[in-house]
């Protein structure tokens, strides 16, 4: 084959590549990209149409991405789930994930002590690199930039309760200059999503774009061969190393394709429930999206569920109404009152995971089973709610809502580092069964007291930039 050998591919354009790409271009090297922009035009079937009513109002413009994404991945998601797509620039990213969870340690006790330290120090750099927002307290040390978020909370709120752990989560918004307050920034211009970090923290003249998918992954003459498509022709490229950075359930598509593996593979995530908590007194808010102030967790239990708060908005009323289609007749009255809402989503430990992937013939399907958690968010919903009583804040009742497996955005622990079996990765992030291959996004930790997961996995990817 007459084709330029590269010596590093990455595929994916979504957050942890961009992490990956920030540290390698460190080097002053060249890096090809293969990042989905714009297909050839195609006819696309009408396929997963049931995902498209459950994607949140500010997704509804990427709805013909998201159908383009699963279609040019073969990738059929089955009624009983509800898999959330392509965004605006990357993968399987997450929209909503304004918060990055502070506990990064306990996550990380199958690892090396040397990588479990890369990481930490990654973590902190990812931060100060990014300009991320919030207060961060390890053992070691602490991180803090000073700035204020809503004080709604009184101090009586952050007193010790024997069921609850309050932390502050960090923020995904760029802080300028003396910007002190949350409220001033423009969260279109600097929410922390693909595009703005591209554009404000990547040296694009080192990257090397190819627009399409990849279709196959092949061993040739000791590197590798991938195929892809941008829906039109196929497109080759040779290269000594690929990076996957496409998201857990793509990354791991094209893993069990190119090690042939037929059988189901469990995809952990965090189930969450989303609550809706009534104030007596209104929550005042000048951002159309602000994320959450607090992550509530269980003291007994740290890694069992976390619980975020937010005050109402706009958005969060449409997702709503979106989900509970009852509301709909009520939904100008819901805008009139969002001051008066706390809402909230708890996302369980990945013990109660019930995704799963399966080759099927040419293409692969994304499925959950028979399961109910009606119990379990029970039991701790109510701790929630007990404790915000506790706070005289709300009134005595709230509504909760379960949207199904896979509406968490939370996708993860499919080829886990130093796991077991065929579906493993080594500390370095290389696939065990061939170390040309570079695993940077969720596929390789399995996240139980993370439930915000995004800090971790821009860590490593950031990590293994510097290491490749």
């Amino acid at each position: 084959m007459k084709k330029k050998l590269l010596d590093i591919l990455v595929v994916g354009s979504g957050l942890s590549s961009l992490s990956f790409i920030n540290s390698y271009l460190e080097k002053n090297k060249k890096i090809h990209l293969i990042s989905y922009d714009k297909v050839i035009k195609k006819k696309i079937p009408n396929i997963n149409k049931h995902i498209f009513k459950f994607l949140p109002p500010q997704m509804a413009f990427s709805e013909k991405k998201v159908k383009e994404y699963f279609f040019f991945n073969k990738l059929k998601i089955n009624k009983n789930c509800n898999i959330f797509g392509s965004l605006e620039f990357g993968g399987l990213s997450n929209y909503w994930g304004l918060q990055i969870d502070t506990n990064i340690e306990k996550d990380l006790k199958s690892l090396k002590k040397k990588t479990k330290k890369e990481i930490t120090k990654c973590f902190f750099e990812t931060l100060q690199i990014f300009q991320l927002i919030g207060n961060l307290k390890t053992e070691k040390k602490n991180y803090n930039n000073s700035y204020v978020k809503n004080s709604f909370f009184n101090e009586k709120f952050y007193s010790k309760d024997k069921d609850i752990i309050i932390e502050e989560p960090i923020l995904g918004y760029k802080k300028k200059n003396n910007q002190k307050y949350l409220k001033p920034i423009d969260e279109k211009k600097n929410k922390f999503i693909p595009k703005f970090v591209f554009k404000n923290f990547i040296n694009k003249k080192k990257i090397v774009f190819h627009n399409c998918y990849v279709e196959k992954i092949e061993d040739y003459k000791r590197n590798l061969l991938i195929t892809c498509t941008d829906g039109r022709k196929k497109l080759f490229f040779y290269t000594k190393k690929l990076v996957l950075g496409c998201g857990t359930i793509i990354s791991t598509k094209l893993i069990m394709d190119y090690l042939n593996i037929i059988k189901e593979i469990k995809i952990h995530h965090h189930p969450r429930l989303f609550s809706l908590f009534f104030l007596k007194k209104k929550w005042k808010n000048k951002m159309d999206f602000q994320p959450s102030n607090l992550h509530l967790k269980s003291r007994r239990n740290p890694d069992l569920f976390t619980s975020d708060f937010r005050p109402g908005n706009v958005k969060i009323i449409n997702a709503l109404v979106k989900f509970k289609i009852i509301l709909k007749p009520f939904k100008y009255l819901l805008y009139y009152l969002k001051e008066h809402f706390i809402f909230s989503n708890m996302f369980l430990n990945s013990k109660y995971s019930n995704l799963y992937i399966k080759k099927i013939n040419n293409s692969f399907e994304v499925y959950s089973k028979t399961k109910s958690l009606k119990k379990i968010f029970k039991k701790n919903s109510n701790i929630i709610y007990n404790f915000l009583i506790k706070t005289k804040k709300i009134f005595p009742f709230f509504i909760n809502y379960f949207p199904g497996f896979g509406s968490d955005f939370h996708y993860f622990g499919t080829i886990p580092i130093n796991g077991k079996g065929t579906l493993s990765s080594n500390d370095n992030g290389q696939l065990k069964k061939n170390k040309k291959i570079y695993l940077i996004d969720g596929s390789v930790f399995n996240f139980k007291v993370n439930k915000y997961p995004l800090g971790l996995v821009l860590a490593n990817s950031r990590r293994i930039g510097k290491n490749i």
